[in-house]
């Protein structure tokens, strides 16, 4: 016999209703064969099989979809014992040869299934494994910390909306107390900051609103750390009891966790950063009240 086909692996889909396969390559045991039956990522080693003139014939046929795998695989022995003077029948020596072929086409076969690297690559293959899991858990921390980030995002989001929702209503509910006919404006720009008074009186002493808003100057903030940050009013409020937004700018992987009043003239702010580097930032902030 001569081992005419470079291949030991054929694989085919099953439909639900064939039951018959052909085997493309030579083999010199029926044990030799193994069949792999894989559906919705799930393998399972069929047996109930039998070969029928080179080919494989299932007793149920597979299933509709299911992939099949018809290999061979050649035990690495050498069982023919070679004796001094003793004839040497060509079919002996052939047989012996066959199976050096199928073994050498098993291992060339698993070779090129295998995780390898360029030619001129110095990698040494026992690094190259802990490498790709390293890579494979970096995307799966950054995959995470993308989900939390979204998270946080939309919760920092529905907060914001919550204040500018409770601002609006205690600036109505003022303006509506007083009338907005009796009310005295100052307005004030100062680089990238600004404020906005309201007062009941002509001389400006008795004042019933105040908002202001600008740009912060830019932080840093360390890989994975909360920090927190103090920025100064233009104008101080009458207490602490007032309306805050921010936004961070600049990055897209830090997030307010929370602010509060510190003093009537000082915001502070805590900051996340979920990247696993350090980031640059700037807030956004508006504050209103009385």
């Amino acid at each position: 016999m001569t081992v005419s086909s470079q291949t030991n692996k054929v694989i085919y889909i099953g439909n639900g209703v064939a039951t018959e396969f052909a085997i493309p390559f030579s083999f010199l045991e029926r044990e030799h064969i193994k069949v792999r039956q894989k559906k919705n990522d799930i393998q399972t080693e069929r047996t109930d099989w039998t070969v029928k003139g080179g080919n494989l014939v299932f007793a149920d046929a597979p299933e509709s979809g299911a992939e099949i795998a018809i290999v061979r695989e050649v035990p690495l022995t050498q069982e023919t014992d070679y004796r001094d003077n003793e004839i040497l029948h060509a079919e002996t020596l052939e047989r012996s040869f066959d199976k050096l072929t199928m073994q050498v086409q098993q291992l060339a076969e698993k070779s090129a299934r295998a995780v390898t690297v360029d030619i001129f690559d110095d990698t040494a293959a026992d690094s190259l494994i802990p490498s790709i899991r390293k890579a494979v858990s970096d995307c799966r921390t950054a995959a995470e910390t993308s989900t939390v980030q979204a998270a946080n995002a939309k919760t920092q989001a529905g907060i914001a909306d919550e204040k500018a929702r409770e601002a609006a209503e205690a600036k109505a509910a003022v303006l509506n107390a007083i009338g907005v006919n009796g009310l005295y404006v100052t307005t004030h720009v100062s680089g990238n900051c600004w404020y906005r008074e309201w007062f009941s009186d002509a001389q400006k002493t008795q004042r019933v609103w105040l908002e202001q808003g600008g740009l912060s100057d830019f932080y840093t903030v360390t890989a994975l750390t909360n920090q927190h940050y103090n920025i100064n009013l233009l104008r101080p409020f009458s207490n602490t009891d007032y309306h805050v937004q921010l936004t961070v700018k600049n990055t897209i992987w830090c997030v307010p966790t929370w602010h509060k009043s510190s003093t009537v003239s000082t915001l502070v702010a805590e900051v996340r950063n979920y990247d696993n580097s350090k980031a640059s930032f700037y807030f956004d902030w508006y504050a209103c009240g009385c």
